[in-house]
């Protein structure tokens, strides 16, 4: 059986690219369930619900990717893995190229992966929240005038660190603006 989550604008092509995957294996694909990731509350998991219903027919579930899968702890993902271990069929993700028909290490990889999605798709979640309230991500821009300032401080032989503490800005924003310096230079010779 295959399982993916995808946005049903992408007319199907995710899905069908991972049924291809799955028969250049050699392996019988015998459904496919695919939910929109768009859908929240009480329809988010129809296919995945489906899948889960129709287990005794398979032997191996594959997934697109370990961020399709439901939950976000790496406790849920144990409570698939001991569903699927119920019932005697193996999760292969695709995308990873993590199998639990290889062993404890596997499983090991997939719970590593599980929680990196999670962690990501989250952070990402957090990052459109904050910039839908208008908030600004990201390290503040150097005023001008103190940019200068570096510019000659960095022209006259200042050292990154000393520079940074100067004027109170992080050592990366002095190598930046010394980087910008070297940059027209470059391009001139």
């Amino acid at each position: 059986m295959v399982y993916i989550r995808q946005s049903f604008g992408q007319n199907g092509i995710e899905a069908t690219l991972l049924r291809k995957s799955v028969e250049n294996r050699g392996d019988t694909v015998i459904a496919s369930f695919v939910d929109d990731p768009a859908i929240s509350g009480k329809g988010k998991y129809a296919g995945w619900n489906a899948m889960l219903r129709s287990l005794a027919e398979a032997d191996q579930v594959v997934v697109g990717s370990v961020a399709d899968l439901p939950g976000r702890k790496a406790a849920d993902l144990l409570k698939i893995l001991d569903l699927l271990r119920d019932h005697g069929v193996s999760l292969r993700l695709d995308h990873e190229g993590i199998d639990t028909d290889d062993g404890a290490a596997a499983i090991l990889d997939l719970v590593a992966a599980y929680r990196a999605a999670k962690l990501s798709e989250a952070i990402r979640r957090g990052i459109s929240k904050a910039r839908m309230a208008g908030k600004v991500i990201g390290r503040p821009a150097v005023p001008d005038l103190v940019r200068r300032d570096i510019q000659i401080a960095v022209a006259d032989g200042g050292g990154v660190r000393a520079t940074a503490r100067r004027f109170g800005v992080s050592p990366a924003s002095v190598v930046n603006i010394r980087r910008a310096i070297s940059e027209p230079l470059a391009l001139a010779a």
